[in-house]
């Protein structure tokens, strides 16, 4: 039995060869060439907002407290959407819904639902009403999933500050089984959050702020200087509080903080890495408390030393950018099969 060789796989003649080469790449470049050119600016994508969507959490003598979140919903994105939660800071106590980044372009436009949530003023709740008011948001957002297409096992927590504080003591809160108190956390971004409230002072940089009165955030928290109230100022430490099943955290902290000095975060994430927990935490050179705040820091990325849990002795640099905050969301949320 004789075998035939296809002729487009003969290469004996090379001149041939050459000539049919160019014919086809011809060809192809002309068909280039011709085709219609995408728009010069391609339209960001459709977000729908749903604003003063109604949750309650449990407020004393078995009452419940109104409160309200507003969604940015992708319009264009495949849906069940993960969900970021983003946590306003301002002390605990002056926190409003729309006080922080864009969050249209911050990431609904890229496809997460982004839900802005409300939570008690210590002027009228003292602590733990807060951390309540957090996972009445969480579970409402469960309640509400298949209503606005959002995927209740992907959750992502963001926030400043205060609002840092509670996302992280949400994200490590369990239930008596020891289950999570919130379920479907999977990541946390904070930003210059307190952590250990009875460590503020030791931790603050020369010239920075110091609690001596009520005037003092902790103490308004509280309900006292957190040396009074040692107890439940170590309840509500997020470092104090940290366990081997709580979600990867990454930390962002200026290191000219005169807010909250940076060593509040380095104290997390001592204690994530002594839990074995996946810990990020990026010192932002020359940044003071705030930046999330700010257009700024979009337009103008800054440098930041890097410290991690997958390299404990190693200090490596950075850009700190809204794109590197969304890749750590897209490792730990997205289902795609290039993010799993």
């Amino acid at each position: 039995m004789t075998s035939e060789v296809s002729p487009q796989s003969d290469t004996s003649d090379l001149s041939a060869v050459q000539s049919n080469n160019a014919a086809v790449m011809g060809r192809f470049m002309e068909g280039l060439s011709r085709a219609p050119r995408p728009p010069e600016k391609i339209d960001p994508a459709d977000v729908r907002v749903v604003r003063d969507i109604v949750f309650s959490a449990p407020s004393g003598a078995q009452g419940r407290t109104e409160l309200r979140m507003d969604l940015y919903l992708p319009q264009s994105a495949p849906t069940p959407a993960p969900v970021i939660v983003w946590l306003a800071g301002g002390g605990w106590r002056m926190q409003r819904r729309g006080n922080g980044p864009r969050l249209p372009r911050l990431f609904a436009e890229r496809g997460y639902a982004m839900a802005d949530i409300e939570y008690r003023s210590s002027e009228v709740s003292v602590w733990p009403a807060q951390l309540h008011d957090v996972l009445a948001a969480l579970r409402h957002l469960h309640d509400i999933a298949d209503t606005h297409g959002l995927d209740p096992a992907s959750i992502g927590l963001w926030g400043s500050s205060a609002g840092a504080h509670l996302a992280l003591l949400a994200a490590f809160a369990a239930d008596a089984d020891g289950s999570p108190a919130a379920p479907g956390v999977r990541a946390v971004v904070a930003g210059y959050p307190p952590t250990d409230l009875l460590y503020l002072n030791d931790d603050a940089l020369p010239g920075g702020v110091l609690g001596v009165d009520p005037s003092d955030p902790a103490w308004g928290l509280l309900g006292a200087s957190p040396a009074d109230r040692a107890d439940t100022a170590a309840e509500a430490s997020p470092a104090r509080q940290a366990h081997p099943r709580v979600p990867p955290v990454l930390l962002l902290h200026g290191d000219t903080d005169l807010l909250i000095g940076p060593a509040q975060s380095r104290r997390l994430h001592d204690a994530l890495i002594v839990a074995r927990v996946e810990s990020h935490l990026l010192l932002v050179h020359g940044a003071d408390h705030g930046f999330l705040n700010t257009g700024d820091w979009e337009l103008n990325p800054m440098t930041a030393t890097v410290r991690s849990s997958h390299a404990p002795d190693a200090e490596g640099s950075v850009l700190l950018t809204p794109a590197l905050i969304e890749r750590f969301f897209d490792r730990h949320l997205r289902t795609d099969p290039w993010h799993a």
